[in-house]
C-alpha cells in the first residue's frame, strides 16, 4: 500500500476545499515558506503545525491520518467487490 506524503495531503485537502495558499497560511498562522516546503515536499511538519493545518482545513488530526493512510493508487490488493469467490456476496 502507497500513502500520501503529508505534503501532498496538504495541499490535495486544501485545493478540495478551495482554499488559497493564502488563506491556509493565514489561517492557520503559517509562514509562506513553511507551507511551501511542506506541499512540495521538502519538509516534514512538527505535530503542533499539522493540528494548526487540521484546524484551518476544518479537519480532525484523526481525519487527516485516515486521509493520509486510505490512499492506495497502485495497490496490488484487489477490492472485495473484484473478488470472484463462490457464495462471496457485497450488501
Amino acid at each position: 500500500m502507497k500513502n500520501r506524503e503529508i505534503g501532498q495531503a496538504i495541499k490535495e485537502l486544501r485545493l478540495q476545499k478551495n482554499m488559497t495558499q493564502e488563506e491556509l497560511i493565514e489561517k492557520a498562522d503559517l509562514s509562506r515558506s513553511q507551507l511551501y516546503y511542506i506541499e512540495s515536499g521538502r519538509r516534514t511538519p512538527r505535530l503542533p503545525t499539522i493540528y494548526s493545518i487540521c484546524a484551518a482545513l476544518e479537519l480532525t488530526f484523526l481525519e487527516f491520518v485516515h486521509y493520509l493512510y486510505r490512499y492506495s493508487p497502485t495497490s496490488s490488493t484487489p477490492s472485495i467487490s473484484s473478488i470472484d469467490a463462490p457464495g462471496a456476496t457485497i450488501g
